[in-house]
């Protein structure tokens, strides 16, 4: 198997495997890892994609052969696929942390059956000590997870993770301010579109049951939470370092979104490296 087959995902298999671990053993709020691979399946979800040529571009002065790299929350194979494009053929040693164990089992089962090196740690990234330390930790979209008020506690933690010199990578969403009283609004637009999505995906029988339905329900409301209490890059930025880390970089993408007839939004997709020391 090439370099490059060998960090390519089958999107078939891990929505339908993730809907299957999910079920049995996630139990995040708003079934988000039993319905995540559903919804990239369909489409609706794919950012790392989007990202790696920016994100390559910035990680490029980091690479070098046997950094310890560590992805900090994940749900599925996809950033732990993103990343390894970028870092080949440099072998980093990787770790993938997260909470869930349902994301864990699946990117242990995708790794396995690749052949790939990837240690997967069930820890809760607040409560890190620095008892072990990585070059480099990446995080995709983990931050957006994370309350409002903990993220200063989440970035100590990660900055007490880092070698001297080492780098943290946060890609978060930023920006567009969405009212509160939009939200029912919201839930039922993105609702639709993903039931109109998913008919067109292997997982289609599957999401016409009720019980994916209301599972779907649930996401949704979750999902349009998250997008009303957005930070700003200046946010993140300030509260990086708060925590003692120097921003190197900064880049951020913005796109115009319809999420309503007549709500248009400019939101952004913001990419941030700071450093230990």
């Amino acid at each position: 198997m090439s370099t490059q087959d060998l960090w390519t995902e089958d999107l078939a298999w891990q929505a339908q495997r993730g809907f299957e671990l999910g079920s049995a053993l996630c139990t995040c709020d708003g079934f988000y890892h039993t319905l995540w691979g559903s919804l990239r399946l369909a489409g609706l979800n794919n950012t790392m994609k989007g990202e790696a040529p920016v994100l390559a571009s910035l990680l490029a002065p980091y690479l070098a052969d046997n950094v310890r790299v560590m992805i900090g929350g994940s749900a599925d194979p996809g950033v732990l696929c993103g990343i390894g494009r970028i870092y080949a053929p440099h072998l980093p040693i990787l770790t993938v942390i997260e909470k869930c164990r349902a994301p864990l089992a699946l990117i242990h089962e995708f790794a396995a059956a690749r052949g790939l090196e990837c240690r997967t740690l069930k820890r809760d990234l607040l409560e890190l000590d620095g008892s072990e330390l990585w070059d480099q930790i990446v995080l995709h979209y983990t931050p957006d997870f994370i309350d409002i008020r903990l993220r200063g506690a989440l970035f100590r933690s990660l900055a007490a993770s880092l070698t001297p010199g080492g780098i943290l990578v946060c890609a978060g969403m930023t920006g567009a301010e969405i009212p509160f009283d939009k939200r029912p609004d919201m839930e039922a637009a993105f609702f639709a579109r993903a039931v109109a999505a998913l008919k067109d995906t292997p997982m289609a029988d599957l999401a016409r049951t009720p019980g994916f339905e209301q599972r779907l329900r649930s996401y949704t409301a979750g999902r349009t939470l998250r997008r009303l209490t957005l930070p700003t890059t200046d946010d993140i930025c300030e509260t990086l370092q708060d925590a003692g880390l120097r921003v190197l970089q900064k880049h951020a993408t913005s796109r115009a979104r319809r999420l309503l007839v007549g709500m248009d939004v400019v939101d952004t997709s913001s990419i941030i490296i700071a450093s230990a020391g």
